[in-house]
């Protein structure tokens, strides 16, 4: 997705929602296209959560 100025942008997401507990560090963090956040929480499929997890810890490790 692009900006107003055409250039190309991620938003961050929590993969476990600071609401149901997660923290709030760049370990539980992930960069997704602007609509998938909210594809995320509307859903909220364990599927999605474990998929972004796993690719989580693949960049730490």
């Amino acid at each position: 997705m692009e900006n107003k100025q055409g250039e190309s942008y991620l938003e961050t997401h929590h993969v476990e929602w600071l609401a149901g507990g997660g923290k709030d560090s760049i370990y539980n963090t992930v960069a997704l296209c602007p609509n998938c956040p909210k594809k995320m929480h509307i859903l909220d499929f364990k599927a999605d959560v474990n998929k972004l997890k796993q690719k989580a810890l693949e960049q730490v490790n």
